[in-house]
């Protein structure tokens, strides 16, 4: 009997645990799919150009202080470099030359707010747009040997790394969310110091922090400033806005962080009115630049993504029909819907910011007033922080709702532009402050500096959309032409096509 029993009980356990297993495996699948791992690769190989001494003559350059343009430059680069910037200067015998009369050099731009998650075609839209740097704020192990592919001569923007994300969950949460996710958990400080050294020690680039507790959340920041690398990211849940003056963490992955501080600190903005809530932002404000300021806090812009949020929730048709939808991975815009509580996608049905079904006309109401309330918020921060010389860069959070590699850094610089940075000030944010915060020799246009830049056919300190209109990417040295950056677009367009299980006409 008691055999019997045991051979019952074993053979119940040996099934529950295949169960698990296929579970876990399928579902792991399943958001492989999303993160864009089932979609067709593009053989990016045929985009691979050599590295040839270049001279683009008569052409105007954005100055180093990227205040005007400089006219009838000759610009040189060889070997990956800008050799010289000149004034009509020489041209060097055997050199390729580029005709630049009426045209216009700025730095190559950087996302400084990126996931490129399963998606390595998105490395060929980056550079088809004219971003010559991502910062990957989050990744796996195998995002380090991609970044060492590019560097090694691979077509894609330079990466820079951060760690996956660290975050404090309890046992059996945390090891569910790790088996689906980049993520990983932490559940002591001693645990997460360690973390930190495993990570410097496989190379990474910052350290991403997400919502870990307070103990943790010190205890990082404190020992990834011994060791000398940056911490980037989230706000523990239950942070403080006093924190600021003296956290170690050196940037803000987004505005949003402090919004939502703030949001908790004022409480209801349905109650207590949209008025009175931005007199709070706008009281605060002063005080929290004080302390960015003092302690020298680098703040990740990821305003149009904000902004999208509240046209999703407002009007999801018109929000997807303003974005090349065509180009982002279909994994993505397709998603899964496996509840009204877990949408996750672009599309109606699957899209998280959407509307529920059976929503009141005063619930709409009140979530209109919030989300917009909410992107006001990031307006004013934003505005006062730029007035002040907070250092921002600009992030698109690339891989969240509606947000197209490439493409949408030009969106985040005309959303930064409109919400009261200047011109110069946008294009600094996407070029030279980021460089400085990466300690990258790219982001000025000088002899000596990495030669990552565009040549546009109008002037981005007239107009700021004029970034859109590039007429050649450099990238490293070497020189991508329109038609080849088209013929980039068009293979990640058609790889999308065949991959794609849901139809989106509607929306082209």
């Amino acid at each position: 009997m008691l055999k019997t029993f045991s051979k019952w009980f074993i053979g119940l356990l040996i099934c529950a645990i295949i169960f698990a297993t296929a579970f876990l495996l399928w579902f792991k699948n399943g958001v492989s799919f999303i993160y864009g791992a089932h979609t067709e690769v593009v053989d990016h190989t045929v985009f691979t150009t050599p590295v040839e001494l270049t001279a683009i003559t008569n052409v105007n350059v954005l100055s180093p202080d990227g205040q005007t343009m400089l006219p009838n430059r000759t610009v040189v680069i060889d070997d990956g470099r800008i050799i010289s910037v000149e004034d009509d200067g020489q041209i060097p015998a055997n050199a390729v030359t580029i005709d630049g009369q009426g045209k216009y050099i700025i730095p190559g731009l950087v996302d400084s707010h990126a996931h490129l998650l399963q998606s390595p075609n998105d490395l060929l839209l980056y550079v088809a747009n004219g971003v010559t740097h991502i910062r990957d704020l989050g990744g796996p192990a195998e995002r380090l040997e991609l970044r060492d592919e590019i560097e090694q001569g691979r077509v894609g923007p330079r990466m820079f790394v951060a760690s996956p994300p660290i975050d404090s969950m309890g046992l059996l949460e945390g090891t569910f969310y790790e088996l689906i996710t980049f993520h990983k958990t932490t559940r002591s400080v001693e645990h997460a110091k360690g973390m930190v050294k495993e990570y410097v020690e496989q190379g990474y680039d910052a350290i991403k922090i997400y919502h870990l507790d307070m103990p943790s959340y010190r205890a990082v920041n404190q020992y990834a400033a011994e060791l000398g690398i940056p911490t980037t990211g989230h706000f523990p849940l239950t942070l403080e806005l006093s924190e600021l003056a003296l956290t170690q963490q050196q940037e803000v992955a987004h505005i949003e962080e402090i919004v939502r501080v703030l949001i908790r600190e004022f409480g209801s903005i349905n109650e207590k009115g949209s008025d009175a809530f931005y007199q709070h932002v706008e009281a605060r404000s002063n005080d929290i630049i004080d302390d960015l300021l003092a302690n020298d806090i680098t703040v990740n812009t990821v305003l149009w993504y904000m902004e999208s949020v509240t046209d999703q929730f407002n009007d999801l048709e018109s929000a997807l029909k303003a974005v090349p939808i065509e180009y982002a991975n279909p994994g993505l815009v397709e998603g899964t819907k496996d509840s009204d509580d877990f949408k996750v996608g672009w599309l109606p049905g699957y899209n998280q910011f959407e509307p529920v079904a059976d929503i009141t006309e005063e619930e709409q109401r009140k979530s209109k007033v919030f989300w917009e309330a909410r992107e006001k918020a990031h307006h004013i921060l934003l505005k006062e922080m730029a007035r002040r010389g907070v250092r921002l860069i600009a992030g698109t959070d690339s891989g969240g709702n509606l947000v197209v590699p490439g493409f949408s850094i030009h969106d985040e610089l005309s959303s930064l532009n409109a919400a009261g940075m200047s011109t110069s000030q946008a294009l600094a944010s996407a070029t030279s402050n980021p460089a400085k915060v990466m300690n990258s020799n790219a982001g000025v246009i000088e002899a000596g500096r990495r030669a990552d830049f565009l040549i546009l056919n109008q002037n981005p300190l007239i107009d700021i959309n004029h970034t859109r209109s590039i007429d050649t990417v450099v990238l490293n040295g070497r020189v991508f032409e329109r038609g080849q950056l088209d013929a980039m677009l068009a293979a990640v367009k058609d790889a999308n096509e065949r991959s794609r299980k849901l139809n989106i006409d509607e929306y082209r």
